[in-house]
């Protein structure tokens, strides 16, 4: 059985699975997700169950005390072989490989090397698992069948690409797909007011939350569903944009350390 821990963001809990995933069906054993991270967070909760995604079986464990958590690191240490992420920017061999104790994967696994064998597979699985509005659906047709950019703005602690690159990056969208509209996402409108405004171009951006009130999962899956996308250093917009199989697609992303790993080969990279 190879467990693999699942925790952070929504972006980062699809790297985990998408790892696990294919480190499971490689070595023909079962899947066990441990989601022990999101329920003992206060900040994020686990998001994998609204895709089709297959596993085994879920574990949790509480984290409450400090005996709860030594508790939980000595049954880990002690039942798996526990491989912990060395460098998230390369590929880890000890991820295929085979031990005697079942295997446990702790880390972000931000490669596409993990998975990209069953990366058809994973697409399939990261669909809908919920009944959406009719206007997310009405929306999801729109966006697929005109000439549409999604334009993902990353605020927050983290922080994003800055206004130049928005710029260069909706110039080059322009010259790549003549007549496309832009829908910005963003979870900073502020910070985005402030990248976007380029006055007589003003007008071509449309901000999602003008069009309706949307979930992160509404908003995730209609980025996706846009035939084209520029989006930020942001495993989110990464994952809405891995999404995207429209012929002819461009997908725009910022030149940020470890970005090599992360896109896809005909992905354009801007710094």
């Amino acid at each position: 059985m190879v467990t693999v821990k699942i925790g952070d963001g929504m972006g980062n809990q699809m790297y985990n699975y998408a790892c696990g995933y294919a480190a499971a069906r490689r070595a023909n054993e079962g899947l066990r997700l441990d989601i022990s991270e999101c329920d003992n967070s206060t900040l994020r909760d686990f998001e994998l169950d609204k895709f089709h995604i297959v596993y085994d079986e879920k574990e949790s464990f509480p984290n409450d005390s400090v005996w709860k958590k030594i508790y939980k690191r000595l049954r880990r240490n002690l039942k798996y072989h526990v491989i912990f992420e060395k460098d998230m920017y390369h590929v880890d061999e000890r991820v295929f490989g085979k031990f005697l104790r079942g295997k446990y994967l702790h880390g972000y696994w931000q490669c596409l090397g993990y998975f990209e064998e069953y990366f058809d597979e994973i697409r399939e699985m990261f669909t809908p698992n919920y009944e959406q509005s009719p206007e997310v659906k009405r929306l999801t047709e729109q966006f697929r069948n005109t000439p549409t950019c999604a334009l993902h703005v990353r605020g927050g602690d983290l922080g994003g690409p800055n206004r130049k690159y928005f710029q260069k990056a909706a110039e080059r969208m322009r010259k790549e797909k003549p007549g496309v509209s832009f829908i910005v996402f963003t979870n900073d409108v502020p910070k985005a007011r402030e990248c976007l405004d380029n006055g007589s171009h003003a007008s071509e951006m449309k901000y999602v939350t003008e069009l309706g009130q949307f979930s992160d999962m509404d908003e995730f899956f209609l980025m996706s569903a846009c035939q084209n996308q520029i989006i930020s250093n942001s495993t989110y917009s990464t994952w809405a944009a891995y999404l995207n199989t429209h012929p002819g697609r461009c997908v725009i992303v910022p030149d940020f350390h470890g970005v090599e790993v992360m896109a896809l080969p005909d992905w354009i990279v801007l710094s």
